[in-house]
């Protein structure tokens, strides 16, 4: 009879412990909602790009910072949509307290800059950060357009950190 309590107090520890561990282990996220408003600039770019997209967000619950989006590729307008064209890059996000967060920003839209017409749509992976978003993941969908000289950019998603 001792060893069955014996044998039930260490399986109940084992996944007492393995549960905490996996419940540790778990991230924390939060929703996500903010408005990126940025402008083509040939200052303030990463070293070794030229052009780049940087500005400003704002959002709830103290999301706020600067950003910059570096363009990685372009692709061909789908044929059934032709007026459209696939964007693909990096966009840092840069927070008051020195943090930031990176995501692979995809989206395909019809945005003329020249007229103003036209919009975008896709998606931002977050794939980590510094300070308070290292190790940070998570997704945002976007929806932009062009006003007079700068894109608006609309994201609502989550960013889930790891739990430390």
């Amino acid at each position: 009879m001792r060893s069955l309590r014996v044998i039930a107090f260490a399986v109940a520890s084992v996944v007492t412990v393995a549960g905490s561990s996996f419940a540790y282990a778990r991230p924390h996220c939060q929703p996500v909602e903010a408005t990126i408003i940025d402008r083509v600039v040939d200052v303030g770019c990463p070293t070794g790009v030229p052009v780049c997209v940087a500005g400003t967000f704002r959002g709830k619950h103290g999301f706020n910072g600067t950003d910059v989006f570096v363009l990685g590729s372009r692709g061909v307008p789908p044929a059934t949509a032709p007026a459209y064209r696939p964007v693909s890059g990096t966009i840092t996000l840069t927070f008051d307290d020195g943090s930031t967060l990176t995501a692979l920003e995809t989206s395909i839209g019809n945005v003329d800059t020249t007229t103003g017409e036209g919009h975008a749509g896709g998606t931002q992976e977050f794939t980590g950060g510094t300070g308070r978003y290292a190790g940070a993941t998570g997704y945002a969908y976007l929806s932009q357009h062009w006003e007079t000289d700068h894109f608006v950019t609309h994201i609502e998603g989550e960013v889930c950190r790891p739990r430390s």
